[in-house]
């Protein structure tokens, strides 16, 4: 008991909705089309799995918009006691979004509880659907602590985001301009699947940057310009462009993403390529991407030791995934992933129990088995609460 009371004092949701939540909710059509509710003009419906139709945040990840809210209260958990407010109607000026994260880790018969990170967002609506200006505070823990320890001056543990957002715009159009994370591929929980930690774009991932993009309707895109991350020196920051779009069906669920990237700095060219797809059907949801990585040394003699994403090799990372979604607020899944690169090898086995038993409150639980580079066992437990105001 005392260790679920310390869980709840020090965890909460996680910011990223990972993909399986999206897939799984490709036929939810209530999320625009609900008869109880005012009907969204057509040229503004999001009928897609982008993540603009959810976060804030176009590129994904972090505080929930009055959609994501709304469907997170009223659609995803096993039990909702509020019904959420019609986004249409909703003319609040400001909005204030808190996560964080816990997680237990047990490996080679040690179990380690400590906290991930934590989330404040602010976001000011100035003129309620056009603009918006939203601020992020991210702190990170780590092994060994028991709760997290604030410092704004260490670069590796804190992290700020800040950005002024033109959203709503005809079509779903937007432009957004400011500091955060990159944009490239579908967003993954960063304690969880290789598919994005090991291509350098994990939570430390940051840069200031200009995207424009949108969701008309089914089919969606980003287009980014980068000018590197701004806590890195400015010989190792990535400067240049990034794209990801996608379409998906309404029959199945049926989906098809694409991304590229190509950046560089004084130290270090990097070029990557993904692509990936998904189909949910009869309550089986099926996904899959493949990412392509090539990291080219400009000066062979510069040093790769600051954190970052020059320190990952040139990479090849398949990831598949089978889950069962006919539960409401209920995900079981197993994932197959592999990383071939130049100095590692490996393929690694999880299974997956995902929980909402009410909006407030997700768990998960992973069970993973890696086999190559390094041969390990290990157990994951995360769990995350969820506060809006």
């Amino acid at each position: 008991m005392r260790v679920f009371v310390l869980l709840m004092l020090f965890c909460s949701r996680l910011g990223l909705a990972t993909p399986l939540i999206a897939i799984r909710e490709s036929q939810n059509c209530d999320g625009c089309h609900d008869g109880g509710r005012t009907q969204r003009p057509i040229l503004w419906r999001r009928c897609t799995l982008d993540c603009q139709g959810c976060h804030i945040d176009p590129n994904g990840g972090g505080a929930r918009n009055q959609w994501g809210s709304y469907y997170s209260q009223n659609e995803m958990a096993i039990k909702s006691f509020v019904k959420q407010a019609d986004p249409l109607k909703d003319t609040s000026r400001f909005d204030v979004h808190w996560d964080a994260r816990t997680i237990s880790r047990s490996s080679a018969g040690e179990t380690r509880w400590f906290p991930m990170a934590s989330t404040f967002t602010l976001r000011v609506r100035p003129m309620i659907q056009w603009f918006h200006w939203v601020y992020s505070a991210t702190s990170f823990g780590r092994i060994g602590e028991k709760t997290f320890l604030l410092n704004r001056s260490d670069a590796r543990r804190f992290r700020d985001s800040y950005y002024g957002l033109i959203d709503g715009l005809p079509m779903n159009l937007y432009l957004k301009a400011g500091r955060g994370q990159p944009l490239y591929g579908l967003r993954r929980s960063n304690h969880s699947l290789w598919i994005r930690e090991k291509i350098g774009l994990d939570e430390f991932a940051t840069t200031d940057s200009v995207n424009f993009g949108g969701t008309p309707n089914v089919p969606y895109f980003h287009i980014s310009k980068m000018l590197g991350d701004p806590y890195m020196p400015q010989e190792d920051r990535q400067k240049g462009m990034s794209y990801h779009f996608g379409l998906r069906g309404v029959s199945y669920g049926w989906n098809i993403n694409a991304s590229g990237w190509k950046t560089k700095s004084e130290k270090s060219d990097i070029s990557m390529t993904a692509l990936g797809g998904g189909l949910h059907a009869y309550d089986v949801l099926i996904s899959g991407e493949r990412n392509f990585r090539k990291v080219a040394a400009l000066n062979p003699e510069g040093s790769f030791s600051y954190p970052g994403l020059m320190t990952h090799p040139s990479s090849q990372i398949s990831e598949y995934s089978i889950a069962y979604t006919g539960l409401k607020g209920v995900s079981v899944a197993v994932y197959v992933e592999s990383l071939k690169s130049d100095s590692a090898d490996s393929k690694r086995f999880s299974a997956s129990l995902d929980l909402h038993p009410i909006p407030w409150i997700q768990m998960e639980a992973w069970r993973r088995r890696e086999l190559g580079t390094r041969m390990l066992w290990d157990t994951l437990f995360v769990a995350h609460l969820l506060y809006d105001f």
